[in-house]
């Protein structure tokens, strides 16, 4: 699924959020690399700093009053309600689509920017 969205430039041209966002992705290659009882253990952090995350992203946008606002909240939406979903697998001790899920969110945070810059637009 591609997110046309402000994310990939968002976390590319605001400095905090990037920060952010490389703390995320690290996180998330230390869960990867993890035992299966570790993993079930600090995926519901990952999902707590995605939440973070997204939040943060959020309150950029809407500081800024970007456009893209209202479909990067249905984006979130979508994305953290199958967090939410996995989580509870994940629990149960099937890890292996919290495993899946953790290489789509990295891709995900490191999709080349798709929109034009914010930072070109005064941001």
């Amino acid at each position: 699924m591609a997110f046309p969205h402000s994310r990939p430039t968002v976390l590319a041209d605001w400095p905090a959020l990037g920060g952010r966002c490389r703390s995320l992705q690290t996180h998330l290659a230390a869960l990867r690399n993890s035992t299966d009882a570790a993993f079930a253990r600090q995926f519901p952090a990952a999902v707590a700093a995605v939440e973070a995350l997204f939040r943060h992203e959020e309150a950029l946008l809407d500081q800024h009053g970007d456009a893209c606002l209202h479909a990067c909240l249905a984006d979130h939406a979508l994305i953290l309600c199958a967090l939410h979903r996995i989580a509870a697998r994940v629990e149960r001790g099937d890890v292996a689509p919290g495993r899946r899920v953790v290489d789509a969110l990295d891709a995900m945070l490191t999709m080349p920017a798709v929109a034009p810059p914010l930072r070109a637009r005064g941001a």
